[in-house]
């Protein structure tokens, strides 16, 4: 058998791990273990029950794939381009002379063809799997790009017939319909507004014991932090999908922090980052209950669509673990690619500096500074600039890597302040467009920890990482961050960073 070789006369079993599970397995690419035997015959017999766990583990990695939640991304996807599209065919004399509608017929034979050749859009692809809780395996994706383009045909064909009847030549009649004055009429509703309502109804329908109505306050807690006051009809699934992210990042009981009482969700985001976060199995346990929020929120005509619901995440997995370096590799792909250059150098800085976000958000121009012909960043609290606590406020020496990158250009294109994006944004802009696709179980946090962790693996003095992350346990260390000898010995911690 392929997956059995012997050493020193015990069989070992060997096999290698698709990319995709790799994360399941600490990462590795090869999983050996011994089979404590020296028979053969037994240790066939091994062999084909590990290969039949791994198709189990795979099979079970596929089904993560939510079909109906594909299906409803790319509806919702194609309804939005379909309702563009009708509304600049009804603005336009004459619709059926368009190059667009004249053209129409032959598009819809080409996607036709490339239907039953296996040809679909990698970017349309790309952007359904970014909104997916789990990344798809490479067969998934056919899949998916099928879903899309059946879909875009179907549309596509809709609009040819309504050419052909003249139905965009034709007024839009006002339809009214008696669910719809049902939902206008409770339209002002917010999720606070519903909480007593939900809570009263479901209690009595399960039988709640006290641990889930407690369960049930803390998952509204979360509801009303991220959606504020948002009308309820207005929430989307890209909401939806946000606020499960979102949740990653929220330290675990929270409410027993005085820091955060009556906090903002944007100040949280801000400050967490020292905090053990919510588990997977916890956050899944509050998507549980939003869900069957909806579900009632539905029944009751406060939501238009019925399977409104929030994917969970793969239970027991933390989000704070460091990004391997595959996935940073792929990580500097994606921003290679990116072309909004601020969102660029804040990964790259959490990257290569392994500093906070909102320590990099608030750089200004004049921070970035010379010591001793070193390249430094100085994180201070000049002007309105704030920092974790006192240990936070540090001088360290640039990358230069990212120096190579252009980063040191990137700052003399600046006036004041280096990036103009605030934090929520920012995060909300990484996890759609970077954490999905790379480790949906990973957050923007954990470059800082990849930074950490890497120092750590290369037996580097405690005291200096903590000293260049700003992160010191120990009230007894004491550095003159800003001084020439500590930045030269800071920057010697950099050749460790070599990713």
């Amino acid at each position: 058998m392929m997956n059995l070789y012997l050493r020193n006369n015990t069989f070992y079993y060997r096999k290698s791990i698709p990319k995709t599970l790799k994360f399941y397995f600490n990462n590795k690419s090869l999983y050996i273990r011994t089979l404590k035997t020296s028979s053969k015959r037994l240790a066939n017999k091994y062999v084909t029950i590990l290969n039949k766990k791994f198709e189990t583990i795979i099979g079970v990695y596929k089904m993560g794939l939510d079909i109906e939640l594909v299906n409803q991304l790319v509806e919702e996807f194609h309804n939005t381009q379909l309702e563009i599209t009708e509304r600049d065919l009804r603005n336009t004399p004459n619709p059926e002379d368009t190059l667009f509608a004249l053209g129409l017929e032959d598009m819809i034979k080409q996607y036709q063809i490339n239907y039953q050749k296996g040809v679909y859009e990698k970017e349309e692809i790309d952007l359904i799997v970014s909104k997916l809780p789990n990344k798809p395996l490479e067969e998934d994706l056919s899949e998916i790009g099928k879903i899309l383009l059946e879909s875009k045909i179907n549309h596509l064909k809709a609009i040819y017939t309504n050419i052909n009847n003249g139905y965009y030549n034709k007024a839009l009649k006002t339809i009214h319909k008696p669910q719809a004055k049902a939902i206008e009429s409770k339209e002002v509703k917010t999720i606070s507004m519903l909480k007593e309502d939900f809570i009263k109804y479901q209690s009595r329908l399960d039988n709640w014991s006290k641990d889930n109505t407690q369960l049930a306050d803390r998952t509204f807690n979360m509801l009303e932090l991220y959606f504020n006051n948002k009308p309820i009809h207005e929430i989307k699934l890209n909401d939806l999908m946000d606020f499960r992210d979102t949740m990653q990042e929220i330290p675990t009981k929270l409410t027993t922090y005085k820091e955060f009482e009556n906090k903002s969700l944007d100040y949280i985001l801000e400050n967490s980052e020292d905090y053990d976060n919510l588990t997977n199995s916890t956050i899944n346990k509050y998507i549980n209950k939003a869900n069957q929020f909806l579900k009632w929120a539905y029944q009751e005509d406060y939501l238009h669509k019925k399977d409104f619901i929030i994917p969970k995440f793969p239970n027991d997995t933390k989000s704070r673990l460091p990004y391997a370096n595959e996935e940073i590799q792929a990580i500097k792909e994606l921003v290679s690619k990116d072309e909004n250059i601020e969102i660029n150098f804040i990964t790259l800085v959490a990257t290569y500096q392994g500093m906070r976000l909102k320590e990099i958000t608030q750089l200004r121009k004049e921070d970035i500074i010379t010591i001793n012909n070193i390249s430094c960043i100085s994180i201070n609290t000049n002007e309105d600039k704030t920092t974790k606590t006192i240990k936070s406020i540090r001088t360290i020496p640039i990358h230069p890597k990212l120096i190579e990158l252009g980063f040191l250009d990137f700052v003399k294109s600046k006036e004041n302040n280096l990036f103009n994006i605030n934090n929520k944004d920012f995060s909300s802009y990484y996890r759609k467009n970077y954490k999905n696709l790379i480790n949906p179980s990973k957050t923007f946090y954990s470059l800082r920890h990849s930074f950490i962790d890497a120092l750590k693996q290369s037996d580097q003095n405690i005291e200096h990482i903590q000293a260049f992350v700003g992160h010191s346990h120990n009230a007894k260390t004491t550095f003159g961050y800003g001084s020439p000898l500590n930045t030269k010995l800071l920057k010697g911690l950099l050749e460790h960073i070599n990713y």
